[in-house]
């Protein structure tokens, strides 16, 4: 699992997507937009830092504690529809292939099964 670097975060805020380069470094990436004292996230990084045994690399920021985090949460609340925590984006070959809040490690892995059939 890999923390998105600030500079990311700051191209993530200007662009309002994904930066390529998160979305090109594996077939499978999921990208978690959360706070750091949300009990869902706390629960869901437990098995996010196996994900890449299951081939997909796992990218998330904790925001809340940036010094950009207004502006990036108007960011995921305006252009990515999402004013809840943890947000996670799926991307299968670095297209957007859905997105959820909370979820089982079961319905996290769904999401590829189901996004790489398209």
């Amino acid at each position: 699992m890999t923390e998105i670097s600030d500079s990311q975060a700051m191209r993530l805020i200007q662009n309002k997507d994904i930066p390529q380069e998160i979305l090109s470094s594996s077939r499978f990436v999921a990208v978690v937009l959360t706070q750091d004292w949300c009990p869902q996230w706390l629960f869901m990084k437990r098995w996010l830092v196996d994900m890449e045994n299951e081939g997909v690399k796992v990218y998330y920021l904790s925001y809340n504690r940036k010094p950009y985090f207004s502006d990036f949460m108007e960011v995921k609340e305006s252009v990515f529809g999402n004013d809840q925590v943890p947000y996670v984006r799926y991307y299968v070959n670095g297209t957007f292939a859905g997105d959820s809040n909370y979820v089982s490690r079961e319905l996290f892995l769904s999401n590829f099964r189901e996004g790489a059939r398209v």
